[in-house]
């Protein structure tokens, strides 16, 4: 039996479990055994359970009250695939400053290729673990969808665009960063473009990235070929159309929202006859995987550091004093790292 469809007036701080089994048609221990994460619920009831949950915005009542007596310092961090250097420095890194600020970090990293329904079924594990407060370092979950735990307990974004005025954000400019960017492109006389990025569903850094270097590159009078990709493929997803552009002449430089996606292109360019830079220009965007300057390849470095250092800052301070002051946002700006891999047309 499907779910009903969910009442538009249910607050998620009033939702039980018994309202969110009565929605997918199951019993109260298979909704607990969804929360727990147990293998002995059939895929079919646990979509509905999740559904029903995502629907209703249900928080486990026991960490809510846990959180309102003020009695925990953990903190939970939702953070992407490790596998990429830039999550796996941000997951150090917090971890580094949380030791220094007297916290315990609990992590909940979904499967890679998973979507947003997953990270809020993360989302929820944590809080149903008491956690004292949330970091959401993630681009695929929604700021709408983490809105509903923000008047249970802090919620800070880390390291990805957030102007929501109810959560709290410490990020990186991507603004700036790919107004960078693009304009060291242009600088290096490239006027055909192609820029490589995925949909705000796969992630919204990423995205925004992609988005503001094509908008400047069109105001500064550059031709731009506009390449979606996903971010839970498999690697290559763009390359067959980027080679073809390529040999047609139709682009002298490609700009890639991340620097995994720059490198699969080139391996696989070099395969298929296509020289960097002879051919065709790249340039990536992150800056942390280890011997990117002695591949030569020009990217720009995103301030890993500040940003896990300030995202525990500010939870330690809302910890301490939740009340006090007025949500904020902070961002940070790259630097520039050029490399032969961006030459001239």
């Amino acid at each position: 039996m499907p779910p009903r469809r969910a009442r538009a007036s249910t607050h998620p701080l009033v939702v039980t479990m018994a309202d969110v089994a009565r929605e997918a048609a199951v019993s109260r221990a298979t909704v607990s055994r969804v929360l727990s994460g147990s293998a002995e619920v059939a895929s079919e009831r646990r979509d509905r359970v999740l559904t029903a949950i995502n629907e209703l915005g249900y928080v486990p009542s026991s960490g809510a009250q846990q959180l309102a007596a003020g009695r925990s310092r953990s903190v939970g961090l939702l953070i992407r695939d490790s596998r990429n250097p830039t999550y796996g420095l941000l997951h150090a890194e917090v971890q580094k400053w949380a030791d220094e600020a007297g916290l315990k970090i609990i992590t909940a990293m979904p499967t890679y290729y998973r979507g947003a329904v997953q990270e809020m079924d993360a989302l929820r594990r944590l809080l149903g673990m008491r956690v004292g407060g949330l970091l959401v370092a993630t681009g695929v979950v929604r700021t709408a969808d983490i809105k509903q735990f923000t008047s249970v307990l802090p919620v800070v974004s880390v390291g990805r665009p957030e102007s929501d005025p109810d959560v709290y954000g410490v990020s990186y400019d991507e603004i700036g960063n790919a107004t960078q960017l693009a304009h060291a492109v242009h600088d290096h006389g490239h006027r055909r473009i192609a820029v490589v990025s995925p949909s705000t569903e796969h992630s919204l850094a990423e995205h925004l990235r992609g988005a503001t270097s094509a908008a400047v590159l069109r105001d500064l009078g550059c031709e731009v070929m506009k390449i979606d990709t996903k971010l839970f493929d498999a690697p290559g997803e763009p390359n067959v159309e980027i080679t073809d552009l390529v040999r047609a002449g139709k682009v002298t430089a490609v700009m890639f929202s991340n620097d995994l996606r720059m490198l699969d292109f080139v391996t696989y360019a070099r395969r298929h006859g296509i020289h960097v830079p002879r051919d065709v220009s790249v340039i990536g965007c992150d800056g942390v995987l280890h011997g990117l300057s002695y591949m030569d390849f020009a990217s720009l470095r995103v301030p890993v550091e500040t940003v896990a250092r300030r995202s525990i800052e500010v939870m330690a301070r809302l910890l301490e004093a939740p009340e006090e002051g007025e949500v904020f946002h902070e961002t940070y700006s790259g630097e520039l790292r050029l490399a032969g891999s961006l030459g001239r047309p």
